[in-house]
């Protein structure tokens, strides 16, 4: 492949300065050229050949450095067992600060998997079914302009309901404090004709509720909405108590108060942009159940490790197979309940996120019971091959 690829590099560099080569015959070795170069590419993406963990550690440094990320928190586990983990980098650049286990990162939409575990317990209660009308639990009506077609439950977790992420998101941030905005308030001003921020145009789409699949930040946040409204406690109470407790998840936090009343280190948020780091003040958003969640590696594998060890203490082993069951297989055969296949080749179920600061994922597979979970305090950082090679090394520990 190697000196196939030099020969047609060479043909097309110096082939246009002789008559005698036909312009028919320069573009078909154009595009051997380009097919050549897609297919080293991939084969670099997919082929990566990692038996250790020091050629792991060699290959992450890279992506550490190729990628400008400051700090990263990386877990390998199967069921309970730690199998490999790494801190590496700094929380806090201009201070210097080394990251360690139990510093707490922003988790952006990996958040999303601990709010509809919430919303599933409650329905393993027996307190509402998935294709019942969200609107019989809610204090106002919901409904996508132009359609009768109620939205369900089943509906917002598998981002069917035809909700939309509308510009009034961008006004909702908050920085160095909580938001002081109620999330009911904001839900029924953002959804409902003739509140503050209603638009229809920009928060619904135009189509029937349940035929079409678009991802929905707003629908998720709902989702911590109806916990409220289901269970008659606040969501981060009800989280605290029915979720953290039980797993001992002792690092984790939807308020930033709290997570800075901790006494633990906040890993610092960057995005790189102008050939440097600049850092972003720690934020929150009104709509945080969608991804405003902050907690660690650690506290996060006692979590992630329900969904190999069938679902105790926290869920059925039933709803943990069915959030990694395609549920619209007309419409996506990727998308469970609020679970994305995130790889096919390793039947990898899971979810990713990405903040300003922060892109995190974190992903498993239900048979080899190994669990990956990546975090860091890049905004751009690309995981997704990251992912495959730590589970790939992960079977191999």
């Amino acid at each position: 492949m190697t000196i196939l690829l030099i020969e047609v590099i060479a043909f097309c560099l110096f082939s246009t300065h002789k008559k005698q080569v036909s312009m028919n015959q320069i573009a078909g070795k154009w595009a051997i050229l380009i097919l050549l170069l897609i297919t080293c590419l991939h084969c670099s993406q997919e082929d990566i050949d990692i038996d250790t963990v020091a050629e792991f550690e060699a290959y992450l440094q890279d992506e550490i450095d190729a990628q400008d990320i400051p700090a990263m928190s990386i877990i390998l586990f199967r069921a309970d067992e730690v199998l490999y983990e790494k801190y590496t980098g700094q929380a806090n650049v201009e201070q210097n600060i080394p990251l360690a286990a139990d510093h707490i990162f922003l988790l952006a939409s990996v958040s999303k998997v601990i709010t509809a575990t919430a919303l599933l317990q409650l329905y393993e209660d027996g307190l509402f079914t998935l294709d019942e009308p969200i609107n019989d639990y809610l204090p106002f009506d919901i409904s996508v302009p132009g359609y009768n077609t109620p939205i369900t439950f089943r509906m917002l977790l598998t981002h069917t309901s035809g909700i939309a992420d509308g510009s009034a998101l961008d006004d909702q941030y908050y920085y160095g404090q909580d938001s002081p905005v109620a999330l009911a308030d904001f839900l029924e001003d953002y959804l409902v004709p003739g509140g503050a921020f209603y638009r229809a145009s920009e928060h619904f789409h135009d189509f029937e509720p349940g035929t079409q699949h678009e991802y929905s930040n707003v629908g998720s946040a709902l989702i911590g909405l109806l916990v409220e409204q289901i269970s008659g406690m606040d969501f981060n109470a009800y989280c605290k108590e029915h979720i953290f407790q039980p797993m001992g998840m002792e690092h984790t936090f939807w308020r930033l108060n709290e997570a800075q009343q901790s006494g633990t280190t906040i890993v610092q948020p960057y995005d790189y942009t102008g050939n440097r780091l600049e850092a972003i003040p720690h934020y929150t958003f009104t709509d945080y159940p969608n991804g405003g969640l902050r907690s660690t590696g650690s506290d996060l594998m006692n979590f992630l490790s329900i969904f190999v060890n069938d679902g105790g203490p926290l869920l059925q082993p039933t709803t943990v197979q069915a959030m990694i069951t395609p549920q619209i297989p007309q419409i996506d055969g990727e998308v469970g309940l609020h679970l994305f296949l995130m790889n096919t080749r390793n039947t990898l179920w899971g979810h990713d996120g990405g903040e300003q600061g922060v892109a995190t994922v974190m992903a498993f597979n239900l048979d080899s019971k190994v669990g990956v979970i990546i975090l860091t305090n890049q905004g751009d950082a690309d995981l997704d091959e990251l992912l495959v090679e730590a589970y790939e090394l992960g079977l191999k520990l």
